[in-house]
């Protein structure tokens, strides 16, 4: 199948350096590039994060936009409420509560 895509210059020279110095067509890197993220994709369905292990650098997740979406889309509850308590819920962020206790130790110590 041909697919084309339309890639910010900048990603399309370092496409063009990394497939001149593994000598592979930039056809193939972004075969790899699809493939990696085609297992990320199942991997974040799964409730999975990616992260880079190992080495002397610490642990570094691997995020993009898309794997983000994904993981906040994927864990959506429907919360269904009485119109009572809804009321409820509502009348309590408008009423001016008093601070209690530990919030006032908080504010102080700050």
């Amino acid at each position: 199948m041909r697919v084309e895509a339309t890639v910010p210059d900048s990603r399309g020279e370092v496409l063009a350096e990394l497939a001149k110095e593994l000598g592979a067509s930039r056809s193939q890197l972004v075969d790899e590039a699809l493939t990696l993220f085609f297992k990320a994709v199942m991997e974040v369905r799964r409730g999975r994060r990616l992260v880079s292990k190992g080495g002397k650098e610490p642990e570094c997740e691997l995020v993009t936009p898309t794997l983000t979406q994904l993981e906040w889309t994927a864990h959506r509850t429907v919360l269904t409420l009485p119109a009572a308590e809804v009321e409820r819920v509502a009348e309590l962020l408008q009423s001016q509560a008093e601070p209690t206790p530990a919030l006032k130790r908080i504010m102080k110590a700050s």
